[in-house]
């Protein structure tokens, strides 16, 4: 309603100058047209003054948004980032640590089985001992064996004992 009222205020002028009898004598009808336009200006005003500066507000709050937006995400992005360097400088660490334990690790198992080789030569060495201790013993059986044998068989066991013992010497050594 108030629109109505201000549109007929602003008309009433034109109204009463359009009728003017200037013109017809001659004279210019510049004032009138001046006020007729300066009332259609700010008739325009009136009505789209309100939804053009609402368009503007609407844009420019929008710009902002969009403009904080970005800026939340630039900031995201470079707490990822960082983020991300921090996970890379970790996964390197333990990187290192894996490859400095499994040096150490290493190095245990060429130990373990340094001593383990030892040991089993060792063992092999007292084997090769006792079989050695065994066919000496097993010579020294055959070869008493033999005098024995070559004493029953002929003439020899009328032997003293020092002849016994040296034959018997002869044939160990």
């Amino acid at each position: 309603m108030r629109k109505l009222s201000v549109l007929a205020v602003w008309l009433l002028p034109a109204a009463l100058f359009a009728a003017g009898h200037e013109a017809a004598s001659g004279g210019t009808d510049f004032v009138p047209r001046l006020v007729n336009f300066i009332i259609f200006a700010a008739i325009i005003y009136y009505f789209v003054a309100e939804p053009v500066k609402n368009f503007f507000k609407n844009r420019s709050g929008g710009i902002a948004a969009e403009l904080e937006e970005v800026q939340n995400r630039l900031k995201a992005a470079k707490k990822a980032k960082e983020d991300a360097k921090a996970a890379y400088e970790a996964a390197q660490k333990t990187a290192e640590e894996i490859i400095e334990s499994a040096k150490k690790e290493s190095q245990l198992l060429a130990k373990k089985l340094d001593e383990q080789l030892h040991a089993e030569l060792e063992n092999l060495e007292k084997l090769q001992e006792e079989k050695m201790e065994v066919e000496k013993r097993q010579m020294v059986r055959k070869t008493v064996s033999e005098v024995l044998s070559e004493l029953f068989k002929g003439d020899a066991i009328a032997m003293d004992e020092k002849k016994f013992v040296n034959l018997i010497m002869k044939k160990v050594a």
